[in-house]
């Protein structure tokens, strides 16, 4: 098969282009991995913030590198090189890129370096976004996963990173709390009660056993709820965890005659 001149070096072109965005993305990524090492020993706690934000930048570079071995191969045909002229030479391609920078695409790009370097969430933190809970599992170009309690994956746009309220419930406190109510008579000694409870709770197995609680809350004619809170480690099966607290507390009330 009999290949043209230009045929060739675009062929040449193309390799030598994915050869060096490979080589970018092991460089980079070998670079940083003795960076983190480094970071361990000094400050354990700026590993995640600094994961995040170079996940993402090592993501916009290797892209940005794919798009300029793209562009280099394109410019070999006399085609794409004269609509390239052309739209260079145009006044329009300023507003063309100006409005492309803030359609949805480049705009979840954007939102995603912004998020990536101020940080209101890292890779791994519990975050609620959107009406959806999860740990943050990826960092996107365009969407950021989420990995719910029940192992479903929610993929947020970028954008809305940066247009919504995000509750992150890993920084300052990386706990997860877990609840339960139960009902007891009006007539119940209601300190003995909440004796029996904090007791049964405290020493929960897969909880942290401090900051464990119990405190009165609705009241009505005859019943009062006590409220029972627990807290476990960050990756907690809550589900479980949930149950066992409120077994638990059934049999402390259960046994006193307090049900």
């Amino acid at each position: 098969m009999h290949f043209s001149h230009t045929t060739t070096q675009a062929i040449v072109t193309l390799v030598i282009g994915v050869a060096i965005v490979i080589a970018v993305r092991f460089l980079l990524e070998f670079a940083y991995e003795r960076y983190e090492r480094r970071l361990l020993t000094r400050d354990p706690g700026a590993v995640a913030r600094k994961r995040t934000t170079f996940n993402f930048v090592r993501r916009v570079v290797v892209a940005l590198v794919a798009v300029v071995a793209a562009w280099s191969v394109l410019s070999l045909y006399d085609a794409t090189e004269q609509l390239a002229k052309a739209l260079l030479a145009s006044s329009a391609v300023l507003a063309l890129f100006a409005g492309l920078a803030f359609s949805t695409p480049l705009s979840n790009l954007g939102s995603g370096l912004l998020v990536a370097f101020t940080q209101p969430l890292r890779l791994g933190d519990r975050i609620t976004v959107g009406g959806e809970t999860g740990f943050v599992e990826e960092m996107a170009l365009i969407y950021t996963t989420l990995v719910t309690d029940d192992a479903r994956r929610v993929f947020v746009p970028n954008a809305q990173l940066t247009t919504t309220m995000i509750v992150n419930r890993t920084i300052k406190d990386p706990r997860r709390i877990v609840t339960a109510r139960f009902p007891v008579s009006i007539e119940t000694p209601v300190a003995e009660a909440r004796s029996a409870l904090l007791e049964a709770i405290t020493d929960l197995p897969g909880t942290t056993g401090a900051g464990a609680r119990v405190t009165v809350g609705e009241i009505n004619d005859k019943t009062v709820w006590l409220e029972t809170a627990v807290y476990g480690p960050l990756d907690a099966d809550v589900v479980v965890l949930a149950s066992e607290l409120r077994e638990r507390g059934l049999v402390a009330l259960g046994s006193r005659g307090f049900l």
